[in-house]
């Protein structure tokens, strides 16, 4: 017997909700919104777009397609919105699964060759059209060798979720977090890795704040006028810089051509090698319970991005931070 408060919707209604800012998904007859996760799935908008509206059960599962962990499943919590009526005949499954399982987008006979990628750009173009027009395909129900889990038995495993752990007793997320992890000790290692999807704020000043989020595109349009000018200076001469207001900056003899493009390579190089490296050996380790600096440290460096995965404006270094360090290797190195 269905709770009173249990939405049933049929295929139509449901196929309705194919757009970016309205998506939705059926996982084991289950209906899910996932419009406000569209612009933050780790496979790109696109992928996710071109399947709602439909069943994505055998998609999210799929090594075709790609296996999707505990993880994903979890962000499903709380975004219910009603299950799959019942006497509907069988599951649609999106094209993109009804292809990887061989099954013809248009009911017409298996599909010639592998999964082609995925077009358009959740504008009702391609692949992401014909799903919400209802042009669909019908999976033939063939067996697996192992039946994978369901919803259920996956939400059920405890073993990861993106619920976190223990964050209403051990933290208050309506402060910030950077003067409260310390003080966590021996139970920050296992808080920090049981992510949550929530926003996170790291400084109680509002203006320290604001420069701790950075847009992606901040960082090219940010950098690359520098690395632009510093590569002119690089190979220009002392001389040839006279009186243009630069020439403290510039070296005492330029760099030929060749030079600096064996110079530039091997820095993109080494410092490419010097970032997998800290990252590895660096911001992985496991700082000291008993030390509440070095797990403030940890958490603002690095534990940041476990605790909260999908707050993409902290992906990247913040602009001011970098500026503060590369102006001491500057001065360093002009001594």
């Amino acid at each position: 017997m269905l709770r009173q408060e249990e939405r049933v919707l049929n295929a139509e209604e449901i196929g309705k909700h194919c757009t970016r800012g309205d998506a939705w998904v059926i996982v084991d007859g289950i209906v899910y919104d996932v419009s406000s996760f569209v612009e933050r799935h780790p496979g790109g908008s696109d992928y996710l777009l071109a399947n709602c509206g439909g069943d994505v059960s055998d998609a999210m599962r799929s090594n075709a397609i790609h296996m999707h962990s505990k993880a994903a499943f979890s962000i499903l919590r709380g975004r219910k919105v009603g299950i799959v009526k019942t006497n509907e005949p069988e599951k649609t499954p999106s094209p993109t699964t009804a292809a990887a399982n061989g099954h013809s987008p248009n009911g017409n006979g298996a599909v010639r060759g592998s999964l082609q990628p995925v077009t358009g750009r959740g504008t009702g173009k391609g692949v992401g059209k014909r799903l919400c027009s209802g042009n669909v395909a019908t999976a033939n129900g063939a067996a697996t060798a192992t039946p994978p889990p369901s919803m259920v038995e996956v939400l059920n495993d405890g073993t990861f979720s993106m619920d976190g752990w223990r964050e209403k007793d051990l933290v208050d997320w309506s402060k910030p977090m950077l003067c409260q992890v310390g003080q966590l000790g021996s139970l920050y290692n296992k808080w920090v890795h049981s992510p949550v999807d929530k926003p996170l704020r790291l400084f109680h000043w509002d203006f320290v704040e604001f420069f701790s989020h950075t847009p992606w595109y901040v960082i090219p349009t940010l950098w690359l006028p520098v690395i632009t000018l510093l590569s002119v200076l690089s190979t220009s001469s002392t001389q040839s810089l006279a009186g243009s207001g630069v020439e403290w900056m510039a070296p005492g003899v330029g760099l030929s051509q060749a030079h600096f493009a064996v110079l530039f390579v091997t820095g993109v190089l080494l410092w490419s090698l010097v970032e997998y490296m800290l990252h590895r050996f660096i911001f992985h380790l496991r700082p000291s319970e008993r030390s509440p600096f070095m797990i403030t440290v940890h958490f603002l460096l690095h534990g940041q991005h476990h605790k909260v995965p999908f707050e993409t404006s902290r992906l990247v270094f913040p602009p001011v931070a970098a500026f503060i360090i590369l102006s001491i290797f500057f001065v360093a190195f002009r001594l």
